[in-house]
Protein backbone atom coordinates (compact mmCIF):
# COMPACT_ATOMS: atom_id res chain seq x y z
CA UNK A 1 0.00 0.00 0.00
CA UNK A 2 1.03 3.53 -0.38
CA UNK A 3 0.98 6.05 2.52
CA UNK A 4 0.66 9.73 1.81
CA UNK A 5 -0.67 12.43 5.10
CA UNK A 6 0.73 14.30 8.07
CA UNK A 7 2.23 12.08 10.95
CA UNK A 8 3.58 13.48 13.91
CA UNK A 9 6.71 12.36 16.03
CA UNK A 10 8.61 13.83 19.11
CA UNK A 11 12.19 15.69 18.59
CA UNK A 12 14.60 17.32 21.14
CA UNK A 13 13.38 20.82 21.49
CA UNK A 14 14.11 23.07 18.38
CA UNK A 15 15.41 19.98 16.72
CA UNK A 16 14.29 20.03 12.63
CA UNK A 17 11.43 17.49 12.21
CA UNK A 18 13.54 15.32 9.81
CA UNK A 19 15.97 15.17 12.58
CA UNK A 20 17.50 11.47 12.55
CA UNK A 21 20.98 11.93 14.78
CA UNK A 22 19.80 9.20 17.03
CA UNK A 23 17.95 6.51 14.55
CA UNK A 24 20.91 4.64 13.92
CA UNK A 25 22.04 4.44 17.21
CA UNK A 26 19.09 3.97 19.55
CA UNK A 27 17.22 0.33 19.23
CA UNK A 28 13.33 0.21 19.02
CA UNK A 29 10.54 -1.99 18.60
CA UNK A 30 10.76 -1.75 14.85
CA UNK A 31 14.88 -1.17 14.43
CA UNK A 32 17.99 -2.86 15.30
CA UNK A 33 20.94 -1.27 16.56
CA UNK A 34 23.38 0.19 14.67
CA UNK A 35 22.11 -1.96 12.23
CA UNK A 36 19.17 0.18 10.67
CA UNK A 37 17.29 2.72 12.02
CA UNK A 38 13.98 4.40 11.26
CA UNK A 39 12.02 7.08 11.72
CA UNK A 40 8.90 6.34 14.33
CA UNK A 41 6.08 8.35 13.91
CA UNK A 42 2.26 8.62 14.48
CA UNK A 43 -0.81 9.27 12.36
CA UNK A 44 -2.12 11.65 15.31
CA UNK A 45 -1.09 14.38 17.63
CA UNK A 46 -2.43 12.37 20.37
CA UNK A 47 -0.78 9.25 19.29
CA UNK A 48 2.78 10.87 19.11
CA UNK A 49 1.71 12.35 22.94
CA UNK A 50 1.25 9.14 24.45
CA UNK A 51 4.82 7.79 22.74
CA UNK A 52 6.54 10.57 24.66
CA UNK A 53 4.60 9.51 27.73
CA UNK A 54 5.68 6.29 27.00
CA UNK A 55 9.36 7.23 26.42
CA UNK A 56 9.46 9.50 29.53
CA UNK A 57 8.37 6.60 31.50
CA UNK A 58 10.81 4.21 30.37
CA UNK A 59 13.34 6.90 30.92
CA UNK A 60 12.52 7.22 34.31
CA UNK A 61 12.85 3.68 34.98
CA UNK A 62 16.66 3.67 33.92
CA UNK A 63 17.27 6.98 35.98
CA UNK A 64 17.50 9.09 33.01
CA UNK A 65 16.90 12.92 33.09
CA UNK A 66 14.30 13.94 30.62
CA UNK A 67 15.14 16.64 27.72
CA UNK A 68 12.63 19.34 26.61
CA UNK A 69 10.72 17.90 23.23
CA UNK A 70 8.85 19.49 20.69
CA UNK A 71 5.54 17.73 19.17
CA UNK A 72 6.65 18.55 15.46
CA UNK A 73 4.81 17.27 12.00
CA UNK A 74 5.97 15.82 8.64
CA UNK A 75 4.16 15.39 5.38
CA UNK A 76 5.25 11.82 4.12
CA UNK A 77 4.39 9.73 0.79
CA UNK A 78 5.65 6.43 1.29
CA UNK A 79 5.58 3.10 -0.75
CA UNK A 80 5.15 0.08 -0.11
CA UNK A 81 4.03 -0.05 3.37
CA UNK A 82 2.74 -3.07 4.75
CA UNK A 83 -0.14 -2.59 7.19
CA UNK A 84 0.09 -4.38 10.12
CA UNK A 85 -2.78 -2.43 11.54
CA UNK A 86 -6.61 -3.55 10.59
CA UNK A 87 -5.88 -4.47 6.93
CA UNK A 88 -6.10 -7.58 5.30
CA UNK A 89 -4.20 -9.44 3.85
CA UNK A 90 -1.00 -8.99 6.70
CA UNK A 91 1.90 -10.97 7.21
CA UNK A 92 0.36 -10.84 10.82
CA UNK A 93 -2.87 -10.64 12.37
CA UNK A 94 -3.13 -7.12 13.67
CA UNK A 95 -4.24 -8.52 17.08
CA UNK A 96 -1.43 -10.70 17.66
CA UNK A 97 -0.04 -9.38 21.32
CA UNK A 98 3.46 -9.02 20.31
CA UNK A 99 2.82 -6.46 18.13
CA UNK A 100 2.24 -3.77 21.48
CA UNK A 101 3.96 -6.29 23.92
CA UNK A 102 6.99 -4.86 25.87
CA UNK A 103 8.04 -8.33 26.98
CA UNK A 104 11.59 -8.74 25.46
CA UNK A 105 10.56 -11.79 23.72
CA UNK A 106 7.66 -9.53 21.75
CA UNK A 107 10.34 -6.47 21.12
CA UNK A 108 12.54 -9.40 19.27
CA UNK A 109 9.70 -10.57 17.84
CA UNK A 110 8.69 -6.82 15.80
CA UNK A 111 12.30 -6.65 15.00
CA UNK A 112 12.46 -10.19 13.16
CA UNK A 113 9.33 -9.16 11.64
CA UNK A 114 10.98 -5.70 10.34
CA UNK A 115 14.07 -7.57 9.22
CA UNK A 116 11.64 -9.73 6.99
CA UNK A 117 9.59 -7.33 5.90
CA UNK A 118 13.02 -4.72 5.25
CA UNK A 119 14.28 -7.79 2.91
CA UNK A 120 11.01 -7.89 1.06
CA UNK A 121 11.35 -4.29 0.15
CA UNK A 122 9.10 -2.37 2.38
CA UNK A 123 9.78 1.35 3.10
CA UNK A 124 7.21 1.61 5.78
CA UNK A 125 4.91 -0.46 8.34
CA UNK A 126 1.79 0.73 9.86
CA UNK A 127 1.42 -0.94 13.11
CA UNK A 128 -0.59 -0.42 16.16
CA UNK A 129 0.42 1.91 18.83
CA UNK A 130 2.06 0.09 22.15
CA UNK A 131 1.74 3.30 23.77
CA UNK A 132 -1.95 3.85 22.97
CA UNK A 133 -5.28 1.91 22.41
CA UNK A 134 -6.39 2.33 18.99
CA UNK A 135 -4.02 4.70 18.14
CA UNK A 136 -1.21 3.81 14.84
CA UNK A 137 2.24 4.54 14.14
CA UNK A 138 4.12 4.85 10.62
CA UNK A 139 7.51 3.66 10.87
CA UNK A 140 9.30 5.09 7.99
CA UNK A 141 13.26 2.90 6.69
CA UNK A 142 14.73 6.36 5.17
CA UNK A 143 17.51 3.94 3.84
CA UNK A 144 14.99 2.81 1.50
CA UNK A 145 14.74 3.81 -2.07
CA UNK A 146 14.81 7.59 -2.62
CA UNK A 147 12.10 7.73 -5.55
CA UNK A 148 9.67 5.68 -2.59
CA UNK A 149 10.01 7.99 0.46
CA UNK A 150 8.98 11.63 0.38
CA UNK A 151 9.31 13.38 3.77
CA UNK A 152 8.81 17.44 4.30
CA UNK A 153 8.48 19.38 7.41
CA UNK A 154 4.42 19.54 8.23
CA UNK A 155 5.12 23.05 9.73
CA UNK A 156 3.57 22.12 13.20
CA UNK A 157 5.73 22.87 16.02
CA UNK A 158 4.10 22.05 19.79
CA UNK A 159 6.68 22.25 22.80
CA UNK A 160 6.22 19.60 25.38
CA UNK A 161 7.10 19.55 28.78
Amino acid sequence: MRFAGKVWRHVPAGAHPLHVGFILRASGRWNRAGKYGCLYTALTESGAHAERVKSLERSGAEGLPAKPRDLVSILVDVEPVADLSDRTPSPVSPGEPFLTGDDPADVEACRTLADTLRAEGYVGILVPSAAASGEKNLIIYIDGPPDRIHLDDGGDRIPLE
